[in-house]
């Protein structure tokens, strides 16, 4: 990798780029590349990028450095890969972007196939609750109330938290998981039972699961987000139900899973069949 940073270095000084922000493009692809340092080059995508450079704004001194990295890391793939990423320089999709979703038979076989009930329990809330992965690791044990069925997800801005709900069948699992590894504060701490998991290491675990599982799509663990949306939009969820369950601010970005829904035309009725006509 180190010989195509290189070439990407000299591309840059055949441009027109100061000494600075060449070398503010050179070190952001060597960050980058030392993260996804377990991945192959093919299991890099766009869904995987945009949550490396999300997580990676609300960890900067600014939001500038995130969007610096997004821009390098766009340039280097057209540079070196001949490849347009689908995202915009802070980290969001495009709204076109073709997305992967999971059946529900493959999420039985993808849960089916998690043995560590951490694991398990945190990729079934992603999905049950249309996550995304900062989302989830910033959850507190607070953040659960079993007594209402209920998950807190919490903004910066309190008007913005929204109370999802929890089916009763996830109970066990979140008392089972409680009991095995008593957290404190935050619900899934990272290893040692300190600080926040990392998304690297969740990524890791869900593809594992995915191999497990003999699901060869490439998914990653913003993929549970798209498939409940897909499949709550399927169940005749409201779109602007869902638009406020997923926290987007603008309904159109929730519009772009419609494309991807199919209807079972046969359990569709229309007004006449409900019409008592005489014959």
């Amino acid at each position: 990798m180190t010989h195509l940073i290189e070439r990407f270095t000299e591309h840059l000084k055949k441009g027109k780029y100061n000494t600075a922000t060449i070398a503010a493009y050179r070190n952001a692809i060597f960050v980058f590349y030392n993260h996804f340092r377990d991945y192959p080059q093919s299991k890099i995508t766009d869904e995987l990028i945009s949550s490396y450079l999300l997580g990676l704004s609300q960890t900067k001194n600014s939001r500038y450095d995130a969007v610096q990295t997004g821009k390098a890391i766009k340039l280097f793939y057209e540079v070196i890969f001949n490849k347009t990423l689908n995202l915009k320089s802070t980290g969001k999709i495009k709204e076109e972007q073709v997305i992967d979703v999971l059946t529900k038979s493959e999420l039985v076989s993808l849960f089916s196939s998690i043995k560590n009930i951490k694991h398990r329990l945190l990729l079934m809330l992603v999905y049950n609750n249309g996550l995304k992965i900062n989302e989830v690791i910033n959850l507190e044990v607070s953040d659960l109330n079993l007594e209402e069925h209920t998950i807190t997800i919490r903004n910066k801005a309190p008007k913005k938290n929204r109370v999802l709900r929890l089916p009763s069948k996830l109970n066990g699992f979140i008392k089972s998981y409680l009991e095995k590894h008593s957290p404190s504060t935050i619900l899934f701490p990272g290893a040692g039972g300190d600080g926040y998991y990392s998304a690297r290491n969740i990524q890791i675990f869900f593809q594992k699961a995915l191999s497990d599982a003999g699901i060869n799509k490439q998914a990653t663990v913003n993929t549970l987000r798209h498939s409940f949306a897909v499949h709550s939009l399927e169940l005749g969820m409201d779109i602007h139900i869902l638009q406020k369950i997923l926290g987007h601010s603008n309904i159109q970005t929730t519009t772009v899973y419609q494309q991807f829904i199919k209807i079972n035309t046969h359990n569709i009725h229309t007004p006449l069949e409900i019409m008592d006509l005489p014959v």
